[in-house]
């Protein structure tokens, strides 16, 4: 997978808990391929089942008829990007630091532990417009697996 041009992939999930082992399957297939460590590919599986736990639970955990999660692969040369978006009610991504460690224990480590796992996370989100997080692991040697950024 590569010769220089982006590769990309689109899986559309219902908002269901259940169907978060499908975007797992598939990262984990797609890391695999572009010859990460199986650290790595761990870390990527459970980064994306992270990613669409939070996507599901913010558009209603399955409880409501919801738009459906969909998660976008991008291939690089040196890097997997995965993106998950919904169609939820959104909230401020500038409050995201602004919970003490004991909210933790209430709300999970989804964020934290998703931003401990990859080299690059970002969050897009506006009221009422639905979030997308977008995650990026690097290849060793290319800016990645040696060290983390966030």
């Amino acid at each position: 997978m590569g010769g220089g041009k982006d590769v990309s992939f689109e899986l559309e999930i219902p908002a269901i808990a259940k169907y978060v082992s499908l975007a797992r399957l598939l990262a984990g297939s797609i890391a695999r391929r572009m010859n990460f460590s199986e650290d790595s590919v761990d870390d990527l599986k459970i980064a994306v089942s992270e990613m669409c736990t939070n996507a599901i639970v913010h558009t209603g955990n399955g409880t409501t008829r919801r738009p459906p999660i969909t998660i976008r692969y991008v291939i690089g040369e040196d890097r997997l990007t995965i993106e998950v978006s919904d169609q939820g009610p959104g909230f401020d991504p500038s409050r995201l630091n602004d919970h003490p460690e004991a909210d933790l224990l209430d709300k999970g480590f989804g964020i934290p532990l998703i931003k401990s796992l990859v080299d690059v996370f970002e969050c897009q989100s506006h009221p009422q417009g639905g979030t997308r997080v977008s995650i990026t692991k690097y290849l060793p040697g290319r800016g990645g697996e040696s060290g983390r950024a966030t």
